[in-house]
């Protein structure tokens, strides 16, 4: 029986957040790139709720000297535009150390001298720390989780107790915060942990939304093949915007008619000119001009059809009048265009160059 439906609470603030994942020679990486797999599921639902909004979570991965981490592995990659934030709204994610014993773990902190000066540094600027696991002996190294009661990982619990006193680990809660740091206690959690950590600093609906994507939804798993069957869920329908495109591309050397292009997408006239603008930012006629500009560049350059026959391939009978758009579009004539850019020899020259080298070959 699925659980009852709580009251949905009023949309929250979108507030920006900029990741830095912390990328150390010993550490799991499977906790790092399930870290990314969310921030790009958020940042792509983000996308969809908001289309042209500005993106307001951003990533990095960096090493222990805070440097960005480059590399050109496939999904290990920065977002494309970092969020302006303050130091307040920066998040540094700690990942699980791969240690086979307490003794081993231990070992590892003195090494990661950098990495502790790195986190000590984000701290006292404000930072917020996201810890997995084992990670979390940096910021009990640090003394951040001094008077907590937090939960650690069953297999180093008694060792972290011995080595850091101040903070009470025997709680059985798998993810805690305390002060300005998050923690959980198994890799195995990294994706609901993550989706928790940006629900409180970034966006609570859209973490929501990225958790119905990437945990298991019981009731909607055993819901969806009756719905498929019945014809609840089928294929998504082309939007009206796509279909006017596409009607505008099939039809682009006839003459321009918004009523035609409206009755392709299914939709009125006035609908159509409002949902195009939001979408592309002009009108069909503005959108169908560039097309019609885009078949004149690639004609001018690969056939020697005149500006006449060109004009009128692209929806115009009126030549003068194409060659004005073509100017304003692209800032030179169709001729220099041409000139410039031609990617086959003048008829007077063609296929001369064979003849050129058949000659030189019987000298």
């Amino acid at each position: 029986m699925p659980a009852p439906t709580a009251a949905i609470a009023p949309s929250s603030q979108n507030v920006p957040l900029h990741v830095r994942l912390l990328w150390l020679p010993q550490a799991m990486p499977g906790t790092l790139f399930t870290t990314l797999d969310v921030l790009r599921t958020v940042a792509g639902v983000a996308s969809l709720q908001r289309p042209g909004a500005r993106p307001t979570l951003s990533w990095q991965l960096c090493r222990a000297n805070g440097r960005t981490l480059a590399t050109e592995l496939p999904g290990l990659v920065s977002s494309t535009r970092r969020a302006r934030v303050p130091g307040s709204r920066t998040l540094l994610v700690i990942p699980a150390l791969l240690a086979s014993n307490a003794p081993q773990l231990g070992e590892l902190v003195p090494r990661d001298a950098a990495a502790l000066r790195l986190v000590e540094r984000h701290a006292r600027a404000g930072g917020w720390i996201a810890a997995c696991a084992s990670g979390m002996v940096l910021p009990l190294q640090l003394g951040l989780l001094d008077g907590a009661s937090v939960g650690a990982p069953w297999m180093f619990q008694s060792w972290m107790a011995r080595q850091y006193p101040h903070c009470d680990l025997t709680s059985d809660a798998a993810m805690s915060v305390h002060g300005q740091v998050f923690s959980c206690v198994a890799p195995a959690l990294q994706v609901e942990f993550m989706l928790r950590v940006l629900g409180h600093l970034h966006d609570p609906d859209l973490a929501q939304a990225a958790s119905r994507l990437m945990l298991f939804q019981p009731e909607r798993q055993r819901s969806v093949p009756a719905l498929v069957s019945q014809r609840w869920l089928g294929r998504t329908a082309d939007s009206p915007v796509y279909r006017a495109i596409q009607w505008l591309r099939d039809h682009l050397s006839e003459p321009y008619r918004l009523a035609a292009v409206a009755q392709a997408a299914a939709v009125s006239e006035r609908t159509l000119l409002r949902h195009f603008g939001q979408v592309t930012g002009m009108t069909p006629l503005d959108y169908l001009h560039t097309l019609r500009v885009e078949r004149a560049r690639m004609l001018l350059e690969v056939t020697l059809h005149g500006t006449h026959a060109i004009a009128e391939a692209c929806g115009y009978s009126d030549a003068a009048a194409f060659r004005r758009l073509f100017q304003r579009a692209t800032g030179m004539s169709m001729s220099d265009y041409r000139a410039r850019f031609a990617l086959r020899a003048r008829r007077r020259y063609w296929r001369m160059e064979d003849t050129a080298a058949q000659r030189a070959a019987q000298r």
